[in-house]
C-alpha cells in the first residue's frame, strides 16, 4: 500500500473519533510531554500549530510560554517552512492552507543571532540552550517511521538545521525531535525512503515510542 493511501485511511479515522475520546486523548499526551526530561530541559520549543484533527497543541503552547519557554511556530514562505517567535496565540492567523501562523516576530535564524534583541555576549549561553521541536504527522509506525502531509516541510527543515553551524554551534547536537499521535495514528509498519527523518519519539496517549 503507497503512502496517500494509508495517509487518506488513516486521516479518515483521525477524523472520527469521537470528541470526548479526542480531549481525553489530548489531556494525556499534554500529561507526557510536561512530565518529560527533554521539554523540562529546553529553553526552545519548536511548536507546530494544531489544525483540524491532529492532536491540539494549543494549551500546550500557552504552557510553554507561561513555563517561560522561548515559543516558535511555523510559518510557509517561498515554498519553505520557517519557525517564527510567537508570545502568544494571537500572534497567529490563517496562514499557508488554512493553517494558523505567524503575523509577526523574528525567524529563527534572526533570533538565534540576536536572541532578545541583545548583543553577542548572549552567544555562550545560547549554545547551551536545549531545543524541543513538536511534529505534526498523519502516520507513524512502531519503528517511529512518518508519514506526513505530502510536502516534505519537516524532512527538509531538519535537513537544513543538520547544516546550520557557525556562531550558534550545531543545533542538532541540542534538539529533541518529537511527534505527537493519538493511538488511532500508529500502524505496524509504513513504506519509507532513506532521507525520511524519524522523529526522537512519537507521543501518544498510551506511551511513548
Amino acid at each position: 500500500m503507497d503512502k496517500s493511501r494509508i495517509r487518506r485511511q488513516i486521516l479518515a479515522v483521525r477524523d472520527r473519533m469521537d470528541p470526548e475520546v479526542r480531549e481525553r486523548c489530548n489531556a494525556a499526551i499534554r500529561e507526557r510531554v510536561f512530565v518529560h526530561q527533554a521539554y523540562r530541559e529546553a529553553r526552545i520549543i519548536l511548536a507546530y500549530v494544531s489544525y483540524r484533527s491532529e492532536v491540539d497543541t494549543s494549551e500546550m503552547i500557552g504552557q510553554a510560554l507561561a513555563d517561560g519557554k522561548y515559543v516558535f511556530a511555523p510559518k510557509v514562505c517561498g515554498g519553505e517552512m520557517e519557525f517564527w517567535q510567537i508570545f502568544s496565540l494571537e500572534d497567529l492567523c490563517s496562514g499557508y492552507k488554512g493553517i494558523p501562523e505567524p503575523v509577526r516576530g523574528i525567524p529563527l535564524p534572526e533570533w538565534m543571532g540576536r536572541p532578545n534583541g541583545s548583543a553577542a555576549a548572549d552567544q555562550g549561553e545560547l549554545l547551551q540552550y536545549k531545543i524541543m521541536m513538536w511534529m505534526p504527522g498523519a502516520v507513524f509506525d512502531r519503528e517511529r517511521h512518518r508519514i506526513g502531509y505530502g510536502k516534505g516541510f519537516y524532512d527538509r527543515y531538519l535537513g537544513r538545521l543538520s547544516d546550520a553551524k557557525g556562531r550558534i554551534g550545531s543545533v542538532m547536537e541540542r534538539l529533541t525531535t518529537a511527534a505527537f499521535a493519538y493511538t488511532c495514528q500508529l500502524v505496524h509498519t509504513i513504506p519509507y525512503e532513506v532521507h525520511d527523518v524519524r522523529p526522537d519519539m512519537v507521543i501518544t496517549e498510551e506511551g511513548i515510542l
